[in-house]
């Protein structure tokens, strides 16, 4: 598995648009975005010229797929980071050479719809992509410490990387708003209390453990609903002594359930090593409120009989961490530690 050269400070990055369309002003505010960053950019043709099909798609499937492409062909592109995700990029499929982006790795980044492309690259290209932040809805806004750390480091050099959530935050973000409400009257025991809690060492936020043990493989999956449309596809990831990871957002508990079953029935979970759970923010069960997510996900999965470890900081989340599509990942869900080695 090839591991594209990594982004340093004052590469350029590309950015891509394979599903949604972007407008002038935000796309302008991205682009300053990262260059404020440090970064040479360069902006796909269909965004700068604006392209907009029936406002959810940046121009045909076809349109696409050559534009990005062109993006993996281009020598002055050393990152391709997704504008944003959406609908649309399964269009792109059967339109995209193949041939030309395994000659032509470089980092590329995105998560959501961008899934059909993290894992077809690393399964038909034989490189490792990046389920991470996108310019539009991550780093323009929302680039917090714990996701640009996450980031860099995924895409950086490394022999072994363990991933770990990010730390606990106190109400108020930095806590600069509560202190700007404190009262001179405030006690002395409580700004005790408060200065012994700044300087205890903060631990990352923990992974929840399913169903004990250990495994590991190559890491391949990303959005609930975008690995269930893959299905039965010519790009249907290869989940064969695999660890599979799965996220989703603002997703109904019904809808999950119908795509993984789906899964089920195609035999992808059959001989998987292992399961990752990321971010399931917004995802509720409208028909019965008791049935939380964190009880559906136990139910689904715990059967399977294969170690399972919940909770990662990974998808449609602030702050989102990055994972690295194809990398081989060793999960011990016992002690909850997910490290990736290179090999």
């Amino acid at each position: 598995m090839i591991y594209p050269r990594t982004l340093h400070a004052g590469g350029c990055i590309a950015i891509a648009a394979p599903a949604f369309p972007m407008g002038k002003e935000r796309l302008e505010k991205c682009v300053k975005r990262l260059k404020d960053l440090g970064y040479r950019v360069k902006t796909g043709q269909n965004l700068a010229e604006g392209k907009n099909f029936h406002g959810y798609l940046c121009g045909s499937g076809r349109e696409r797929a050559a534009d990005l492409c062109s993006l993996f062909a281009n020598p002055e592109v050393d990152a391709i980071i997704c504008i944003r995700g959406g609908y649309g990029s399964a269009q792109m499929m059967k339109y995209l050479d193949y041939d030309l982006i395994r000659r032509n790795p470089k980092v590329f980044v995105g998560y959501s719809d961008i899934t059909n492309l993290l894992n077809t690259f690393a399964l038909k290209c034989g490189f490792v992509t990046y389920h991470g932040p996108m310019v539009s809805s991550n780093i323009l806004e929302n680039y917090d410490e714990y996701t640009q750390v996450s980031f860099l480091k995924t895409i950086g050099d490394w022999e072994e990387l363990e991933f770990v959530n990010d730390i606990p935050r106190p109400a108020g973000g930095s806590g600069t708003g509560d202190d700007c409400r404190r009262t001179e009257n405030s006690s002395q025991e409580e700004n005790t209390g408060r200065e012994e809690e700044s300087r205890t060492p903060k631990t990352p936020i923990p992974f929840r453990t399913i169903t004990g043990g250990r495994a590991e493989g190559r890491l391949v999956g990303g959005n609930v609903t975008v690995v269930g449309r893959m299905m039965g596809t010519f790009y249907q990831p290869d989940s064969r002594g695999k660890i599979i990871f799965l996220e989703d957002v603002d997703e109904h508990i019904a809808s999950l359930d119908m795509y993984i079953t789906q899964m089920e029935n195609a035999g992808f979970f059959d001989e998987a090593a292992g399961i990752l759970l990321g971010d399931y923010s917004g995802c509720i069960n409208k028909y019965g409120e008791d049935y939380l997510i964190e009880k559906f996900l136990e139910d689904r999965f715990a059967p399977l009989g294969i170690p399972v470890l919940a909770g990662l900081q990974v998808g449609h989340s602030t702050p989102t961490g990055t994972l690295p599509i194809g990398a081989w990942c060793r999960l011990d869900a016992d002690n909850k530690k997910i490290t990736f080695v290179k090999k």
